[in-house]
């Protein structure tokens, strides 16, 4: 696992990404098998100080012991030079390891997108990793490598990294902080997460966030927010 890291670290020179880098969420390692989710994510930025909302909507379901699969709607989404589009987009997760195997949890993150108002397209391959660093505070880090190709993009081969770290307050609250490197995002703010219990094979999970831009190319303020109904 610390080869393929390496891997992902040196192949692009640097921290990067163009579709990855719509500040949309940080994934976990876990997989929990025949559960099924529906998911709505949204991002508002103040870019150029007129508000862009980026917003996508998927269907999952985990089909096999370590794997599941997801497939997204984006009914709005952005390019370096800020131009917008509509598309679609497709993952499929691989839980590496049984939580507490090792001294971290790790997962894949396999990814192509696609976008219907302009001839783009996308693979990306993610690692990902989580890691109990206290009683109450838990690490998690996604390492993203991606190429984007397309005759109205510029091929090219970028890199990307996000990063939480959560305070286990209870279930249904947990605060946390989140970071966001790429070539055109850096940001980071504080985030609230939790789970709503409803009955035993049904759940509702939320995120809300707030992000800092950290450098000139980054809109000042980015609000995130992320529902999943598990059932």
């Amino acid at each position: 696992m610390r080869k393929l890291a390496l891997i992902l670290l040196a192949a692009g020179g640097g921290w990067s990404s163009g579709s990855l880098a719509e500040l949309n969420r940080v994934y976990h390692p876990y997989v929990e098998q025949n559960e099924r989710e529906l998911e709505y994510g949204a991002v508002w930025r103040d870019v150029t100080d007129d508000n862009i909302m980026l917003q996508r909507a998927g269907l999952g379901y985990a089909w096999a012991e370590h794997w599941f699969g997801e497939i997204y709607l984006l009914t709005e989404s952005i390019t370096h030079d800020n131009q917008q589009y509509r598309g679609y987009e497709a993952e499929i997760k691989w839980q590496l390891s049984e939580q507490g195997e090792y001294w971290a949890d790790w997962g894949l993150l396999f990814e192509t997108a696609s976008a219907d108002d302009i001839h783009r397209r996308e693979v990306a391959l993610g690692l990902l990793m989580e890691k109990e660093l206290t009683s109450n505070w838990v690490g998690t880090v996604n390492l993203f490598a991606e190429y984007e190709f397309g005759n109205d993009i510029e091929d090219e081969f970028e890199t990307a990294a996000r990063a939480q770290f959560r305070y286990r307050y209870s279930p249904v609250l947990e605060p946390a902080l989140e970071l966001y490197l790429d070539d055109q995002d850096w940001a980071a703010g504080p985030v609230l997460t939790g789970v709503q219990k409803i009955s035993a094979k049904t759940q509702l999970r939320w995120e809300l966030g707030y992000l800092f831009g950290l450098n000139q190319d980054t809109p000042d303020n980015n609000i995130r927010l992320g529902i999943e109904f598990e059932f």
